[in-house]
This record gives C-alpha cells, sequence and structure tokens, in this order.
C-alpha cells in the first residue's frame, strides 16, 4: 500500500521542501500537495520552479484537492476549471495517484435534485478530462458540517446519499475519498463498501476516528482522534481490515484537526503517523498491541515480584545469597 503525508490538518506546517523533508525521513511515499497554490507558482514563475522541490526529492505527488467550483453556478464552474489543462500536467507530471473533490452538504443556489444533476454532469466533464491519466478522482463527504444556513438547499450530508452520484457518474476513474471521519458522522459503514466494492470505489483513504466522547449531534473539527486506532477494535481498524481483505491497493494518510498536534514537535508528529500507518495498513490494531505490550510489562514485573519474594521468604535461599 502507498503511505501519503497529509500536512493539511496535522499542525505540522511549514514550507513545501520542509514538509518533502519529513516525508522522506519517515517513509512516505508520497505528500498531499496544495494544488492551488502549485498553479499560482506555475504561473508566476513557471513549471520548472514550481515541481522543482518534489522532482530534486523524488517523491510522489500522493494526492490533492481539485480546486474547482463543483457546486458552484454556470459561471463560476467554467471559471474554476480554466486551469484544468495545467492542474493535469503538473499532476501526471509530479506522478499523482489521485485527487479529490469536496462535495458540500449544502447548495446556494440549486435544489438537492437539479444540483445532484449538476455535479453528475460536472464531474463527468472533469472524469473525462482525467481519463487518458490513470490519476482517479475521489468525491469526498463532508457530512460534519450539515447545518445549512438560512436560504441554503440541503444536498449529500451521508454516506446513503454519496453512493448513488458515484453510481450516477459511472466513470471508472470516479469514486469515493474515503476520509473516515466524515463516513462514520455521516452514517457509514464498513459493510456499505464492501457492497459496492471497495477496489472498485474508493480512490484513496484518510484516516482518523471519532473520540470517545464526541457528540455526534453537535460535532466539531476537533472531535476526531489524535491517531487513528486509538480505540481497540475502531472504525478506522475495521476498515483497513476490511480494505486488506478486498486486495485494494490504496494511497493512505492520516488526517486529523488542526488542533491535533499544534504544540508537538513536527519530527516526533510525522514519526508517530508513520508508524500508526505501517500497522493499520498491515491489519494490526494499534491499540491492541499497546494494550497486550502494557498487560505482558505488568505480568512481567508482578513474576519478578514474585520471584524476589519467594526468595525472600525461603531461608536456604536467603542464606546462599548471603
Amino acid at each position: 500500500m502507498y503511505k501519503v503525508l497529509n500536512s493539511s490538518g496535522l499542525g505540522v506546517g511549514g514550507k513545501q521542501n520542509e514538509l518533502i523533508e519529513l516525508a522522506l525521513t519517515h517513509g512516505f511515499n508520497g505528500v498531499e500537495v496544495d494544488m492551488a497554490d502549485l498553479v499560482g507558482r506555475h504561473d508566476t514563475l513557471g513549471k520548472q520552479f514550481a515541481c522543482q522541490f518534489l522532482q530534486s526529492a523524488k517523491i510522489d505527488m500522493g494526492t490533492f484537492m481539485l480546486p474547482v467550483d463543483i457546486g458552484g453556478t454556470d459561471e463560476q464552474f467554467t471559471e474554476s476549471i480554466a486551469k484544468l489543462d495545467t492542474i493535469l500536467d503538473l499532476a501526471q507530471t509530479l506522478n499523482a495517484r489521485c485527487c479529490y473533490v469536496q462535495i458540500a452538504p449544502n447548495n446556494e443556489h440549486y435544489s438537492f435534485q437539479e444540483c445532484f444533476e449538476k455535479h453528475q454532469t460536472r464531474i463527468e466533464q472533469i472524469a473525462e478530462k482525467f481519463e487518458a491519466s490513470s490519476i482517479k478522482i475521489g468525491l469526498a463527504l463532508n457530512a460534519s458540517d450539515t447545518k445549512p444556513a438560512d436560504g441554503n438547499f440541503k444536498f449529500i450530508q451521508t454516506a446513503s446519499e454519496l453512493l448513488p452520484l458515484v453510481k450516477a457518474i459511472g466513470k471508472p476513474n470516479v469514486g469515493i475519498c474515503l476520509d473516515a471521519w466524515e463516513w462514520a458522522i455521516g452514517g457509514g459503514t464498513v459493510e456499505q463498501l464492501t457492497n459496492a466494492g471497495i477496489a472498485a470505489v474508493v480512490t484513496e483513504v484518510k484516516l482518523a476516528d471519532v473520540s470517545a466522547d464526541a457528540d455526534v449531534a453537535a460535532i466539531k473539527k476537533s472531535d476526531r482522534t489524535t491517531l487513528p486506532g486509538e480505540a481497540e477494535g475502531s472504525f478506522s481498524v475495521e476498515l483497513c481490515k476490511a480494505i486488506l481483505e478486498s486486495g485494494a491497493d490504496l494511497p493512505f494518510s492520516v488526517s486529523t484537526d488542526l488542533s491535533s498536534f499544534a504544540n508537538s514537535p513536527r519530527g516526533t508528529v510525522v514519526s508517530n503517523l508513520s508508524k500508526q500507518l505501517d500497522l493499520l495498513m498491515t491489519g494490526q490494531d494499534p491499540a491492541a498491541l499497546t494494550k497486550a505490550a502494557a498487560e505482558a510489562a505488568e505480568n512481567e514485573e508482578a513474576s519478578e515480584e514474585g520471584e524476589a519474594s519467594e526468595k525472600a521468604s525461603d531461608p536456604v535461599a536467603t542464606a546462599t545469597t548471603e
């Protein structure tokens, strides 16, 4: 499997070359790139400048958010895809595996059905442009942001509403950018993904679990766990096991809230993420391993104390020692 450093929510912000160095040091295969920033570099100083850090480091652009206004008016959408050829060229040059489109849970302009049809047509248009490449497009659920402002129309807010959009588009290079936290908040299950065919429907995986003390009715971005698999048998653990069983070869990253690691050294944060991903990507349960190690240490300590006590109460052993 393919390990991506997603720095957007890690509290490990820094210059692009610094993040690339962290990714290389801790065994990541690719990094998530801010495509809007990259296009700006391209337009200002040229393609060679835009690509130089990733190319010289020999690390991939693992994934990126496609900066396209899928839910906007026709004029807004047309304007937002003006740079699509440049985006695709940069992505191919930097060996991107996938990209994703944020699906807003409400819409300012269109009713549900009209918005659904707009999304279907527009994503099909982008998918056709991407067909000649190996880059897949994932639709990202935003179930945690489901309170529409006055006058807005409700749109896709649950996992069961997102799957029909993927099916309606019907393109082999379009699927789900699976943020485990958003999927769980949106009522999604591992079984839904298994039934849909994980290898066919999932384009990439972003791991985080819902904190045990979270109020799902009033969910906050900070209700993401700092590391996936902190609780034994968590959603992320079960999800990773199902992906392994499916045989799907997917990019994996950890996606937490910006506040999660704000006060921790960047190197330590990225090292911990890498180790956690290594366990999850091989079907292991980090919390169960931690628990087993703690129990083993306790048993060893108890055994040593028992031997010492037994030895102290044995007069022959005591005399021999003396």
